[in-house]
């Protein structure tokens, strides 16, 4: 049974961009089959390329970063997804509000980084300091092996 993975946060250049890479690899990484991830950002502006210090954190890990461009979160891309990932709270009440038939498809990344914990957001590090951006790759880092963990699981049990 095909699955279809959303990532959304606000430009679809670090946050999204970096857990649609991540995950991507992951599920190689663990033989998972039959998931679809993609990303795209609320505010985005189509066509920007990925955020370079993103790409860098990418090629230091030995993954080659694809040649992104920053997509705008569509009613397709709503429609599509089975699972839609946000970095934010705000997130999720933005695309609650203008796509209502999606509440029950939209969950928070954070809460992947650390089950037992309340989920937190994944704040936006573009143009901010070289912490704020180490803070949200390891964030999403983690949540993004938590999360194909239980992808493949629930795969192996379907």
């Amino acid at each position: 049974m095909q699955m279809n993975v959303l990532f959304v946060c606000s430009g679809n250049v670090s946050r999204s961009f970096l857990a649609e890479v991540l995950l991507i690899m992951e599920l190689e990484a663990q033989e998972v089959g039959n998931i679809s991830v993609s990303s795209a950002g609320l505010f985005a502006f189509p066509g920007s390329p990925a955020d370079r210090v993103m790409v860098n954190y990418l090629s230091e890990m030995g993954l080659p970063a694809k040649d992104h461009e920053a997509r705008q979160l569509t009613t397709e891309d709503v429609n599509w997804a089975d699972l839609i990932l946000v970095m934010e709270k705000d997130h999720a009440r933005v695309i609650e509000k203008q796509w209502p038939h999606a509440v029950e498809k939209v969950d928070l990344l954070g809460k992947y980084i650390s089950p037992e914990q309340r989920p937190d957001d994944i704040l936006d590090p573009f143009r901010n300091s070289p912490y704020h951006y180490r803070l949200a790759q390891a964030q999403i880092t983690m949540a993004v092996k938590s999360l194909a963990k239980e992808l493949a699981s629930k795969k192996a049990h379907a």
